[in-house]
């Protein structure tokens, strides 16, 4: 391991400088060695929480002119939030939750607490 990939893993909390409402904090570094033999220092996967029950979730239907960060500073006050939208339907592509007007979506609504809770 290199002096720096040895620096970076073992100062993850200032390396690894997230904002407090990003999906990547907390999670920790990891290193790999490529194929030329350059390590690559790289954030740890990150897994989709389980689905809320349905007693628990909140849901809104898309209207024209929807955007997941206007949805997440609608709902959660923080735009950046956007992909709290995206873990509460489990999609791929968050850009396909916005595309159908008309379509029924999820919100988790223990984030809705915190925020301004609707638009």
């Amino acid at each position: 391991m290199t002096d720096l990939s040895h620096y970076l893993l073992s100062n993850t909390e200032e390396t690894a400088d997230f904002t407090p409402n990003s999906r990547y904090v907390g999670l920790p570094l990891r290193v790999m060695t490529d194929a030329n033999g350059t390590e690559r220092v790289f954030v740890s996967r990150r897994f989709l929480p389980q689905p809320a029950s349905t007693e628990r979730v909140q849901s809104l239907v898309i209207r024209e002119g929807d955007r997941l960060d206007l949805l997440g500073a609608a709902y959660y006050a923080d735009a950046s939030k956007w992909w709290c939208i995206a873990d509460a339907n489990l999609v791929q592509h968050p850009d396909e939750l916005v595309s159908q007007i008309g379509r029924r979506i999820a919100l988790r609504s223990d984030d809705t607490e915190n925020g301004s809770g609707g638009r």
